[in-house]
């Protein structure tokens, strides 16, 4: 029997978004799922599983803004900008001049003048984004030269946790998209450094805290996520028996709502004893049907 559930994992390191899936589909016995975001296999935290009918409800969550903590080091580089290649090091006298140069105060100052609002950005050639149906990451490690094209991203705050040369931790709260390896190489662009990350965790998406995670090698089918929490921003209502019929078969229905809240442009999710049914949009005066569980 197909189960229509939401599971929110945190992702082991050196897991592939698809590991987690594959794990899970075992776990829990049912064969369709799908998540709301891939995550390299060296982050971790943060993979929303949908399961059932509910893998349609995936574009409506894979907007939702992201935060991360990472550390970053300055005593090296590795080609794929993380742990996931050889780190070639820094001279011991070229450390120590960075150790001495770097402060606390520089990093805070670029960070406040460079790091908010709307950007452009570039994301990393070892990165998950599929370029011709493959994982960038993939054919980076075949040595294929990839052409990555930028895009808009929005930070919509970015903190300094503390800095200890050589180890730099941050903390960011981005929107959808955003690629954490790019915003260090724009940073340390800006301080002429060596760098890479050695620790990348998405620590939020949307409404949902690490707390709420569960261990993938722990998880049972009993532990789906309450739907409703994920779409606290969205309006569930419950409709007539003939209304609902009317829309599943894809008719717009003329409709008048009691609750002053409901007047003008919506989007409902329709509420079926406990299940997403429908999604629904109002323009004031009519349901139009989007999407049927």
């Amino acid at each position: 029997m197909t189960m229509n559930n939401f599971y929110f994992i945190d992702k082991p390191i050196d897991f592939t978004s698809f590991d987690v899936i594959r794990v899970l589909k075992k776990r829990i016995d049912e064969k369709k799922l799908g998540h709301t975001g891939t995550l390299d296999p060296l982050a971790t935290w943060g993979l929303l599983v949908a399961t059932g009918n509910y893998t349609k409800l995936i574009p409506y969550l894979e907007k939702d803004s992201k935060e991360y903590e990472f550390d970053i080091m300055l005593d090296g580089v590795t080609e794929s900008f993380d742990l996931w290649e050889p780190v070639e090091f820094l001279s011991d006298q070229k450390q120590a001049e960075y150790k001495k140069s770097i402060t606390k105060n520089q990093i805070e100052e670029i960070l406040q003048e460079h790091f908010h609002w709307k950007i452009q950005q570039v994301p990393p050639k070892y990165s998950a984004l599929k370029i011709n149906g493959q994982r960038a990451y993939k054919i980076a490690r075949e040595g294929i030269e990839i052409k990555m094209k930028g895009r808009e991203v929005e930070i919509f705050d970015i903190e300094l946790l503390d800095f200890d040369y050589p180890k730099v931790s941050l903390k960011a709260h981005v929107s959808a998209g955003t690629y954490i390896r790019s915003i260090a190489a724009d940073l340390w662009e800006m301080l002429g450094t060596w760098w890479y990350i050695s620790r990348l965790r998405r620590t939020k998406i949307g409404n949902l805290y690490i707390g709420d995670a569960l261990e993938l090698d722990s998880i049972k089918p009993s532990d789906s996520f309450d739907v409703k929490s994920l779409f606290r921003n969205h309006h569930f209502i419950t409709l007539e028996a003939d209304v609902l019929e009317k829309l599943n078969h894809w008719l717009r229905v003329k409709y008048v709502f009691d609750n002053p809240d409901f007047q003008g442009e919506h989007l409902f999710i329709l509420d079926d004893g406990g299940n997403i049914s429908n999604i629904v949009s109002y323009d004031g005066e009519l349901l139009i049907p989007i999407k049927r569980m």
